[in-house]
């Protein structure tokens, strides 16, 4: 497998929007350019957010948002740095397998746009059960929508209708939008 990124140092520090936060984020300082790998990542990746004018890549994976840019991956809501390595270790093998196999991949300079609750509300079954502990469907939407947009757990099983056979193909189509694969 080629060797893209060698040299690494990491940062571990507290998230500066939550000083008190008992998870830690971690900053691997990159001395490779990988910026040019960044289209070829958005495509194998399904990238959250992508900014190829600044060469920027937001994915959501493992529970978390990792940010990748030219010489810098960034990585929230870890607990120590033993976890830190692990995660950035199954990403570093990623980018070499993507820069690998690049000839083959279409690269993608664009990003999915985000879904709305109503997007959201359209894969649930609109039974207003009650039974994923909200008043409706609408307010279930509404949940999974603020987790999403916060990144936060998501608990599709709520809804037991939803992890049903009947609406298997809603189940997936929410786990895809709501970036739950992977």
């Amino acid at each position: 497998m080629a060797k893209v990124i060698e040299n690494v140092r990491i940062r571990l520090k507290l998230p500066e929007c939550n000083p008190s936060s008992e998870r830690l984020n971690a900053v691997f300082e990159l001395d490779e350019d990988i910026g040019d790998i960044l289209p070829y990542l958005n495509s194998v990746l399904k990238g959250f957010q992508y900014n190829d004018k600044e060469k920027i890549l937001v994915i959501k994976k493992f529970g978390r948002l990792i940010t990748i840019r030219p010489k810098e991956i960034a990585i929230t809501k870890l607990q120590d740095e033993e976890e830190a390595k692990r995660i950035f270790e199954e990403i570093k093998s990623v980018i070499e397998e993507t820069y690998e196999k690049k000839e083959g991949i279409t690269p993608s300079y664009t990003t999915p746009p985000l879904p709305t609750s109503k997007d959201i509300l359209d894969l649930l079954p609109k039974k207003d059960c009650k039974e994923c502990g909200k008043p409706s469907c609408r307010a279930f939407a509404w949940e999974l929508y603020i987790g999403f947009i916060n990144d936060e757990p998501i608990d599709l099983g709520k809804c037991p209708y939803l992890v049903s056979p009947e609406f298997n193909s809603n189940y997936e189509n929410l786990k895809k939008i709501l970036c739950l694969e992977g």
